[in-house]
């Protein structure tokens, strides 16, 4: 017993929650898909829309009516509230793609205590699919239980990726892991939002996913997925990942020992003094 309620009830009523607020958030920006109106920078490629700023308002508003006493930590926003639970809060994940006109977006909420997942709902709504889990219960794609692929040849793989915004300074950037990649996996796709590609490491769609430089509203709920899924986390050393920090690899499990492999040679080749 954990407070008022088992976790697993606790996270049950998280979970239906933050995909009803996904869901109404979802509806809120495709307002504005292909239809954006004007756009802000917060960096040289790093997007802003008006369409950010109400997603995350709707979803702080709703999430601190149901659950007072959480804190509430997402992209656009200062942080709010206090306590142990944590929700983390992606208004929209591939702000570049929406305001583009691209597909690959999401909406992307998580509720954690530490670094352990209690909840997670990814929904995007111009692909039409929502992906959630929550711990203990498993992962869903469109309310159908979804598992991780079963490859286990990296020649035969689907990878994914992403670059940090500061890709044009610093030269740890990823050119160096996705080269090697591009040599040895069979396909690399770069879709630009890091909660979708880890979701589709969950259901089996990719089989390896690497980024760094990414934040906790990115990769909390996704990674809960892969977890519940069946997959594996790590940072690029091989240590346990802390989803809400630094480098991440996800993969089926099969494959991790394969990324890792790859991702250490690329970096001790090219930047041998970055871990």
């Amino acid at each position: 017993m954990h407070g008022f309620m088992p976790i697993a009830e606790e996270s049950r009523r998280a979970l239906e929650i933050a995909e009803r607020v996904a869901l109404q958030a979802g509806e809120l920006v495709m307002k504005g898909w292909r239809s954006v109106g004007e756009i802000s920078r917060k960096g040289r490629f790093d997007l802003l829309t008006e369409y950010d700023l109400g997603s995350e308002q709707l979803i702080r508003e709703h999430l601190t009516r149901e659950f007072p006493a959480h804190r509430i930590i997402g992209e656009e926003n200062a942080e709010s509230g206090e306590g142990e639970l944590v929700w983390y809060v992606d208004p929209i994940d591939g702000t570049t793609n929406f305001a583009h006109g691209h597909f690959f977006f999401a909406v992307s909420i998580a509720l954690y205590r530490g670094s352990q997942g209690l909840a997670g709902v990814v929904h995007a709504p111009a692909l039409g699919v929502t992906w959630k889990a929550s711990k203990g219960a498993g992962a869903f794609r469109n309310g159908t239980p979804c598992s991780v692929s079963t490859r286990n040849q990296l020649d035969e793989a689907v990878c994914a990726t992403g670059f940090p915004y500061d890709r044009w300074s610093n030269p740890d950037n990823n050119h160096a892991e996705l080269a090697l990649f591009l040599e040895r996996a069979r396909g690399i796709r770069r879709c630009g939002a890091a909660s979708v590609d880890l979701c589709l490491v969950a259901d089996g769609t990719y089989d390896i996913y690497w980024e760094q430089g990414l934040n906790a509203w990115d990769m909390c709920a996704g990674a809960l997925l892969v977890q519940e899924a069946g997959g594996q986390l790590s940072t690029y050393d091989g240590t346990a990942a802390d989803p809400r920090t630094g480098k991440l690899i996800a993969s089926n499990g099969a494959l991790h020992e394969a990324a890792l492999h790859t991702i250490r040679e690329a970096r001790n080749k090219l930047l041998p003094d970055k871990p």
